[in-house]
């Protein structure tokens, strides 16, 4: 007997049709006798409303307020009435998490100003409610199910919107919890994306942290398997949405899907995969809507066999900070300071660029943060410790990254060459080359407006080609440290 950790997106369980769906998916793995814990996000579009409630309330906007939490209701007890024949008890209880939403609101306008911990408990609301709607679907096929809230388990600091869990003390709880539920052959449905403080307030993982609760889940309870259930069939060598010859990929490695979630793809959440990969749990990907399909299978070993190029993927409207070194200090020394002191103030860094005569290194920053990394890289408590040695910070705008996934390939001479060659002749422009957060990436910077083109080139010409030959690394370039 197996313990399986299957989790719903918000797709997965965002109309009637999606939820029984998703239940029947779970109704058809109970015939095996596997001990099985859902994770549920809050349903499609739910937590984009909660969202436009607060800043309608943090403006004052009670007009527009009160419409957003209107068509939420509607939408929400639209759901419930079209999966069950009764469901007043799931009626009623949206009306008491509406009620909720609405003193929440109430408490933000008066303030003028939406704290942390209004955001984690407004945002949590989506879950709280999907939670027992998706508990009440199993109970109408005859399995035996309980909503459990992690707020209890889930035990984390007080960043309350992007909350780090306590592993030590939600192991012991969610053991404490989860576990004689599952030898009664209960089916507990478990809140994603939430947390709580030890004092018990509610706190969040960030946006899409559901598959990080899925993930804690299964290495608390030393899971078997986890499963993503989405609306996409997998992991994909590029996104289907923008690249019609998109394929799947049937198995790819913890550490090239964590490269891929950390370049822009929307595969998994970043945080997903550490604690897979410490209890060695592999991750299926599969499609709610094609269950029938075979999915991605994600685990230590794929590349092992495999050693293919594996995805393509892009970050859009980056900005790039660039240095240069005017004296002989020690440029390693000076990156790493930056890099650690725009990490500390928030500021997420998604690829590095050096120049191979160590005299330039760049910095690529989502857009939306610009302000905030010059304003930190030009207080005197950062200059301080290398005052005149780099020049004033250079911003480069309109600028895209097209990352390309697969095991060591930015040791592979033979991979750079190839793409820059192929964009060369396209009539790319390459800005720069490096690496992102592993060996496992080339990052390339390009301008924005080639960027789908050169992705498309990338995909077609090099991704799907070489998915039959194997990189041959080789360490003809510095690799920079890991971000």
């Amino acid at each position: 007997m197996s313990i399986k950790i299957i989790k719903f997106g918000g797709t997965s369980t965002g109309s009637g049709e999606a939820l029984n769906r998703a239940a029947d998916i779970v109704q058809a793995q109970t015939h095996e006798r596997d001990q099985i814990v859902v994770v549920v996000s809050a349903m499609q579009g739910v937590t984009d409303m909660l969202i436009a409630c607060a800043d309608h309330a943090r403006t004052g906007d009670q007009g527009q307020l009160q419409i957003t939490i209107d068509e939420l209701h509607h939408k929400l007890s639209s759901i419930v009435v079209s999966v069950f024949a009764g469901g007043a008890a799931l009626l009623d209880l949206i009306e008491i998490r509406m009620a909720e939403l609405t003193q929440i609101c109430q408490r933000i306008q008066d303030q003028g100003i939406a704290s942390p911990q209004d955001l984690a408990q407004i945002t949590a609301l989506g879950e709280r409610i999907n939670v027992h709607v998706f508990s009440a679907a199993l109970r109408d096929r005859g399995l035996r199910s309980e909503p459990v809230d992690a707020v209890d388990l889930i035990v984390t600091d007080d960043r309350f919107q992007s909350a780090k869990p306590i592993k030590a003390l939600t192991d012991t709880r969610i053991k404490s919890r989860l576990s004689p539920l599952l030898g009664k052959a209960l089916v507990p449905v478990f809140t994603g994306f939430i947390g709580g403080t030890t004092s018990g307030q509610t706190t969040t993982l960030g946006r899409g942290g559901s598959d990080y609760s899925a993930a804690i889940l299964a290495e608390s309870l030393a899971a078997d398997e986890i499963q993503i259930w989405t609306d996409v069939d997998g992991v994909m060598t590029a996104d289907p949405v923008t690249v019609p010859r998109a394929r799947l990929i049937e198995e790819i490695s913890y550490s090239e899907v964590f490269q891929l979630a950390n370049s822009g793809a929307e595969v998994l959440h970043p945080k997903t995969i550490l604690p897979a990969k410490e209890g060695d749990i592999p991750i299926i990907v599969k499609n709610t809507f094609k269950p029938e399909g075979s999915g991605t299978r994600i685990s230590h070993c794929s590349n092992s066999v495999r050693q293919t190029i594996a995805s393509v993927t892009g970050r859009f409207d980056i900005r790039m900070i660039t240095f240069e070194l005017k004296t002989g200090e020690n440029v390693q020394k000076i990156k790493s300071h930056l890099l650690a002191t725009l990490k500390e103030q928030g500021t997420d860094i998604w690829a590095i660029f050096q120049s191979e005569q160590q005299r330039t290194f760049s910095f690529a920053i989502s857009a939306k943060n610009k302000e905030r990394a010059l304003q930190t890289i030009r207080d005197p408590k950062t200059t301080q410790s290398f005052g005149r040695a780099v020049s004033q910070p250079k911003v480069t705008k309109n600028l895209s990254l097209i990352t390309l996934v697969g095991q060591d390939i930015y040791l592979s001479h033979q991979v750079q060459s190839s793409v820059s060659d192929t964009l060369h002749t396209a009539g790319v422009d390459i800005k720069q080359i490096g690496n992102g957060a592993s060996p496992d990436a080339i990052v390339f910077a390009v301008e924005s407006r080639a960027a789908g083109k050169a992705i498309q080139l990338i995909h077609d010409r090099i991704v799907l080609n070489g998915s039959s030959t194997t990189v041959q690394p080789e360490p003809v370039l510095r690799h920079q440290p890991a971000l």
